[in-house]
């Protein structure tokens, strides 16, 4: 399944340079502190320490670990770990950390040899390292779903705020009220184009904004009616918004929205794509 992106909140800085700035700096921070660890523990053998030669080793390090935070990112948004996600989504991710930390000590090793040439040998390397580089790219992991995840927690659309929503609504219903920092915010039903789970929330995407609603998938879907459609146990779609439907893996379908966006269905929601007789579903 997939989601547009969406810009960040005031918890988190507040433009993409902003971001790349405060890796950068983390970086930088976390090379000099293991800089002073391998020059204390040299010092402690009786070694002299080859100060600038540990920093800049370090900062190439870490600084080729900064390189892979957008793609880290990009995982987080596509594979969030949540209550309803997680058993699925972190072996994703935690195999995903084999490659991107070899990737990592390539770049080490091809920035080492440009200054030092021959030093530095990439299977040496990784033989020595690569548990260590691994478990360092989970807690850049780690950073990136704690990142993607605070904007889920107030998100987006016009000034939007997350709230538990007002006391029970009928199937009968034609809006839905959520609150936003500008008050209240009645949606009807038909600008709605589909739900997606954040957490402990529903997101509700409209061509205005996007709001979030503290409510469970299955109460919304309920709450929504027959004119959507349930595709994913993450994903709630109106109906006449889904322009066509093609066959994606596993058994699943990718669905072709009105404004261009593009969700994944799951298996398990097949046959009700079927059903639904929707272009492109088979019969």
């Amino acid at each position: 399944m997939t989601t547009p992106h969406s810009p960040y909140t005031s918890a988190q800085p507040s433009s993409p340079w902003a971001l790349y700035a405060l890796i950068a700096m983390a970086a930088t921070m976390l090379a000099l502190l293991t800089t002073a660890q391998a020059g204390v523990a040299l010092a402690y053998e009786g070694q002299t320490v080859p100060w600038v030669g540990l920093l800049k080793a370090r900062l190439v390090d870490w600084y080729a670990c900064a390189l892979f935070m957008p793609v880290l990112l990009a995982l987080a948004r596509r594979y969030p770990i949540r209550r309803d996600t997680w058993a699925h989504h972190l072996p994703i991710l935690l195999l995903a950390s084999v490659p991107i930390a070899i990737a990592k000590e390539a770049i080490f090793v091809a920035v080492g040899n440009y200054f030092r040439p021959g030093v530095f040998d990439l299977a040496t390397i990784l033989s020595e390292d690569v548990s260590y580089e691994v478990m360092a790219v989970w807690a850049f992991i780690a950073v990136a779903q704690l990142l993607v995840g605070v904007r889920a927690d107030r998100e987006i659309g016009p000034a939007a705020v997350a709230v538990k929503p007002p006391a029970p609504a009928t199937t009968s219903s034609t809006s839905i009220l959520v609150r936003t920092r500008r008050g209240p915010v009645r949606l009807a039903l038909p600008d709605i184009e589909y739900v997606d789970a954040q957490g402990n929330y529903a997101r509700l995407v409209t061509a205005g904004g996007r709001f979030l609603l503290r409510s469970t998938m299955a109460r919304l879907e309920v709450r929504l009616g027959d004119e959507f459609l349930r595709v994913h146990r993450s994903v709630i779609v109106r109906r006449d918004r889904i322009r066509c439907v093609a066959a994606a893996a596993n058994c699943g379908y990718w669905l072709e929205l009105a404004s261009g966006v593009r969700l994944r269905s799951s298996r398990s929601y097949r046959d009700r794509i079927r059903a639904a007789g929707i272009p492109g579903a088979e019969a």
